[in-house]
C-alpha cells in the first residue's frame, strides 16, 4: 500500500464521506416513497445527480493515487453499473412509478453494493 501525503489522505477521506452522504440520501429517498413526512426526497435526488460528476472527477485523481492496484482500479470502474441505472432513471424521468422502482430496486441497490466494495478498498488508506 502506498503512503499518502496529507493532501491525498484528506482527498480520499472527503471522497469517502461524500459516498456515505450519497448512500444516506438514497436511503432517505427510498423511505420517502412510503413515509410522506419525508418531504426532501426530490431535493436530495437532485443533490445526488449533482454529486455524480464530482464522484467521476474524483475517480480520475483516485486512479492516479492507486496506479498498479488492479483490484482498486477495477472497483472504481465498476461504478459503470450505477451509471447504467442512472441513465435508465433519466430516460424514465417523467414516469413517477417507474422512477421510484428504478431508484429502489436498481439504482440504490447498485450504488450501495458498489459503495460497499469501494469502501473496502478505501478503508486501509483512511483507517490508520
Amino acid at each position: 500500500m502506498l503512503t499518502l501525503t496529507e493532501e491525498q489522505y484528506v482527498f480520499i477521506k472527503e471522497y469517502s464521506d461524500l459516498l456515505f452522504t450519497i448512500d444516506e440520501a438514497f436511503d432517505y429517498i427510498v423511505k420517502s416513497f412510503s413515509d410522506f413526512s419525508k418531504t426532501e426526497g426530490e431535493r436530495l435526488l437532485g443533490d445526488i445527480f449533482q454529486a455524480f460528476p464530482q464522484v467521476a472527477s474524483a475517480h480520475e485523481q483516485l486512479s492516479q493515487f492507486v496506479q498498479g492496484n488492479e483490484s482498486f482500479l477495477k472497483t472504481i470502474a465498476d461504478i459503470s453499473a450505477v451509471a447504467d441505472h442512472a441513465e435508465q432513471f433519466i430516460q424514465n424521468f417523467d414516469d413517477l412509478p417507474v422512477r421510484q422502482e428504478i431508484i429502489s430496486k436498481k439504482l440504490y441497490p447498485a450504488f450501495a453494493e458498489w459503495h460497499e466494495n469501494i469502501q473496502q478498498e478505501l478503508n486501509p488508506y483512511i483507517q490508520s
